[in-house]
This record gives structure tokens, sequence and C-alpha cells, in this order.
């Protein structure tokens, strides 16, 4: 009877929702971070550069990610790392200067001190050509929606260009850039590692439960080729789409941009310059290019500034039929696609 009485008790204080500090330490699947307030939004607490995958370098460069789990303190007051991206040149590095390639971080704003306890989520998705982008992007700030709409606002790095979409024709996973989204949304679901049975009883240990938003009400959203991810998402996990809703701002999946005439001319043009031999290297090429510095990879590529960084020759999505699709409009006829709360 005496245990009985003690877990009711603890779970009653597990019910209680604590008060929320500014920037608070909030436990997550990648370690406990401690964020700030938002420079402009003081009442918004900010969360940046929260790991959600490993570093995808090594064995890992062009390849689908693989989550990541920590306990280490994560200093949550700065951005991470921007992914590499196509603009610029060889004479001009210092356009990537806080690129690098352990970039797949999440940022998160949150006001859980008031409004709805368990608040709508809205993750973001950069736009870019599929060539460049990043969450540091001050056009990017989550605090206003956070701020004005009682919401939840993440916002996801993904790799973009030949790191993302590197159309090496031998590839089974065309497009690990859409995988990093997968997996970020997925970061954001996910239950926490149980440390306490108490919580497991009593609470909604989700990851972005944590941090005051709903896991059940989440809705993707993005522009221009974070609009076409966001409507390549619905198709290729039309059965369990994890989130509850779709803004798609201004581009959609579409079969004539991701050409399959000449589509690794790219690749094979980089691991040319790069000695890793060309088309006739074959497969080979790929241990070779993990060995080569990512500068040098970005600057084997074509520059094509803020254009699109599609077309043969580029580096932007590909039919796998896993993250892609070759039949979008027979698709769309038939229905075959996440039936979600779109706009």
């Amino acid at each position: 009877m005496k245990s009985i009485v003690l877990i009711a008790s603890l779970g009653s204080l597990a019910i209680a929702k604590p008060t929320w500090s500014i920037g608070q330490k909030v436990d997550t699947k990648s370690g406990p971070v401690t964020g700030h307030a938002s420079s402009w939004k003081p009442d918004v607490s900010e969360y940046l550069g929260i790991p959600f995958a490993q570093p995808p370098v090594g064995d890992l460069r062009f390849a689908p990610p693989k989550a990541f789990t920590g306990s280490k303190p994560i200093d949550g007051t700065k951005y991470g790392k921007n992914c590499p991206e196509n603009i610029g040149g060889p004479a001009d590095r210092s356009a990537n200067a806080t690129a690098g390639e352990d970039c797949l971080t999440l940022n998160v704003w949150t006001k859980p001190q008031t409004g709805e306890k368990a608040k709508a989520v809205m993750i973001w998705v950069y736009g870019g050509g599929f060539g460049m982008g990043k969450t540091s992007d001050i056009l990017y700030d989550g605090a206003r929606l956070a701020d004005d709409n009682d919401v939840v606002l993440v916002s996801m790095n993904y790799r973009t260009n030949i790191f993302g979409f590197p159309r090496a024709p031998w590839l089974k996973e065309k497009n690990p850039a859409l995988l990093d989204q997968r997996l970020a949304i997925e970061w954001i679901r996910d239950k926490l590692v149980l440390r306490m049975i108490i919580l497991w009883l009593y609470a909604d240990n989700s990851s972005i439960a944590a941090f005051g938003g709903d896991p059940k009400r989440m809705i993707l959203f993005g522009q221009s080729a974070g609009s076409a991810s966001v409507d390549m998402y619905s198709f290729a996990y039309a059965k369990d789409p994890i989130v509850y809703g779709l803004i798609a701002e201004s581009g959609l999946a579409s079969n004539p941009a991701t050409p399959t005439v000449n589509a690794s001319s790219g690749w094979f043009q980089a691991s040319q310059k790069l000695g890793c031999g060309g088309e006739e290297a074959g497969e080979k090429t790929m241990p070779c290019m993990r060995t080569k510095k990512w500068e040098d990879i970005l600057d084997s590529i074509e520059r094509r500034g803020v254009t699109p960084n599609l077309g043969a020759g580029g580096f932007g999505p590909s039919y796998d039929g896993i993250s892609v699709m070759p039949d979008y409009n027979k698709r769309r006829a038939e229905g075959n696609f996440a039936h979600l709360v779109s706009h």
C-alpha cells in the first residue's frame, strides 16, 4: 500500500507543469540542451544547433544519415555549422566560412510559459534550388512565429548539392538530403531515452513535448526547393507521414525537374577533377571521393550562384522510388499520397 501511495504521489509531481524559465535546460535524445532568450523576442526561448544525425563524414558522406543520440550537455545559444553551399567559387571560400559537413542540426523556438500547454509544431524546410540554403539565414528566425502565433517553430539543416544529391548511378538511396529531412522529423517526434519510469507512466516524453510542443499536431512547411521537398515527402511517406499537415509554398514534386538522361555526368566530372577517375572507374570513385576535403569537392563542381542546381550535370533530386518517385502525375490521379491537411 505504501508503495502505491508513493508512486501516486510521484505521478502527481510528474504531471504538474513546472514554471518555465527562459532558455532553461531541456532533456532531448541528443543530450540536455540549454538555450537563451531570443535577441528580439525576449519571451521566446531559443535553442540552436541541436544535432539530430551523426556527422555525415567518412563512410556516411553521400549516404543516408544515421540517427544521433547523446548525453553530453549541448550549448544551444548559437547555430551549428551550415552545410556546404554551392555559392562563391574556388577563389572565394569565404562564402562557406561558417560551413562544414558536421551540419545536421536543428533549432527550436518556443514560449511554453503562455498559451496552450501542448502547442502546434511548425517544421521549416528552406529553399535554395537544392544547391544552397541554411537555417541560420536571418529570414528563418522562428521567434516571431513562436511569439505571435503560440506555436513551437523548428527548422532543420539538410545537405545540398553534391553532398545531398550525389547522383552516383549505383546508389540505391539517391537523395540523402531528403532522408536528412525525414530523420529530423523523426527526432522531433520520437520519445526520449527513458531515464525514469515515472516519466514513461505519466508524461508524453517525446523530444518536442519537452519544448512544449504537441507531436500529434506537427505541420511541415517549406518554400521553393523546401516546398518541393514537402510535396515529395507526401508521396514518399504516404502511409507514415508522421506530421499532421503540409504547407507547400511555391514548389511541387515535378518529374521534369529530375532528368534521367545524363544525370550522373556531374558526379563523374567531379571525380575526374579530383583524381578519382571518371565514368570508366565506376563505383571505385566513391571510396576515393570520401577521402577528399569537402572544400575540394565543392570546388570540383560547377558553381551556379543562386540559380537552380538542377538539370543534367547538376545535383538535385533524382528518381530512386524511395524518396523521389518517377510518376507523380499518376500518383496524384490515384490519390497515392498522404491525405493530410494541406495548403
